[in-house]
């Protein structure tokens, strides 16, 4: 069984994350989301490995400094 996308995903850009930001300040708030902006918080849209690696390369350089 296939996911099927219904809607195209958004492009990642500047305001993309913008969104994302604001979204998450919102929650942290206390602020109830809507499902569509809980569903745009939940798709990350980074591969496991990539923030895997991301994760190590900023505790690395965390503890050398």
């Amino acid at each position: 069984m296939s996911k099927q996308c219904t809607k195209p995903k958004r492009k990642r850009d500047v305001e993309w994350f913008k969104d994302k930001v604001l979204l998450v300040h919102a929650q942290a708030n206390g602020q109830v989301l809507q499902e569509e902006e809980l569903e745009f918080l939940a798709d990350v849209g980074i591969p496991e490995s990539s923030s895997n690696q991301m994760v190590i390369t900023n505790n690395a350089a965390y503890q050398a400094g």
